[in-house]
């Protein structure tokens, strides 16, 4: 390609970035979504692995990741990467790039505060999560080692064919209790902490700072709705029909109240941390996107 073409091209996509803004936050984070997948995909795995509940009661995370490595080796580790990235790429880019059109509009209207950041983080995760539930399923059915499908499409038409359609939205309650108010919770500290940290947009203090704040926010979120992350998983990989809170009568027979906590650590640790790189990745791309 000549330097023309090459710098013809570079203008074309400097105007959409201007005109469509919209375009350059779903880039920012879709691209966000795809390290961060990419990064985390083990702990997610060794966590559905823990949780799921035809494992022995007593396994340890260790015991969890030997498993794993007995199954697959290292591949292993990252069972379900597919529909993690099929979930992951338009979930991020959709829910950062909703959350943030609906807290402006909602700055706009009214007077800044937690509860409109809070309205914005629950509504977008609400769409997200339910538009995104097949490969939610699909996902959480690839890492547990126990359902094995060909490709994303043999998967979903395997599900749908033996089991009907109904199971590709199996969990959702225990998904968007999960979600809405992890991302109600974390953009309410989120904005909080950025406000209070006053963070200018440089890139290497703003990646600091963001970062920062994305971590204290998604401890806190993760600690409050993890026990929904438990049941959602038992439903999902049960063979039978379990309703919500039939769910919760199993986990409480078979492990007691400590159940509801099961892979906490690792939800703590993947979920904070995917979240931070996410957001972090997001708004820094953001920042480099306004300058080109």
């Amino acid at each position: 390609m000549s330097s023309i073409d090459q710098n013809g091209s570079a203008i074309y996509v400097f105007n959409i970035f201007q005109q469509y803004p919209i375009v350059k936050s779903l880039i920012a984070s879709s691209t966000s979504g795809l390290f961060s997948t990419i990064m985390f995909q083990p702990l997610d795995v060794v966590k559905t692995v823990l949780q799921n509940p035809k494992n022995n009661n007593k396994l340890r995370i260790n015991d969890a990741t030997k498993l794993i490595w007995q199954q697959d080796s290292l591949y292993g580790f990252w069972r379900g990467l597919t529909a993690s990235l099929a979930r992951n790429i338009p979930g991020v880019g959709i829910h950062i790039t909703l959350t943030q059109l609906l807290h402006s509009q909602l700055v706009n209207n009214y007077q800044p505060s937690m509860i409109n950041s809070g309205i914005a983080g629950f509504s977008s995760r609400c769409i997200v999560a339910s538009i995104l539930m097949p490969f939610t399923v699909l996902k959480t059915r690839l890492e547990s080692g126990q359902y094995r499908y060909n490709s994303l499409a043999d998967g979903l038409l395997n599900i749908y064919k033996l089991e009907g359609w109904k199971v590709l939205c199996r969990g959702w309650t225990a998904t968007v209790l999960r979600d809405a108010p992890f991302s109600a919770l974390y953009f309410m500290s989120y904005v909080k902490l950025k406000d209070i940290a006053k963070v200018e947009e440089s890139v290497h203090s703003h990646s600091f700072y963001i970062f920062g704040c994305g971590l204290l926010s998604g401890l806190f979120a993760s600690l409050i709705t993890h026990p929904f992350d438990v049941i959602k998983t038992s439903q999902q990989l049960s063979k039978d029909k379990l309703l919500f809170f039939d769910t919760i009568i199993l986990i409480n027979q078979k492990y007691g109240a400590i159940g509801y906590f099961k892979g906490l650590s690792l939800r703590l640790t993947r979920r904070t941390l995917m979240t931070a790189l996410s957001w972090t990745v997001y708004e820094t791309l953001l920042i480099q996107l306004k300058h080109m």
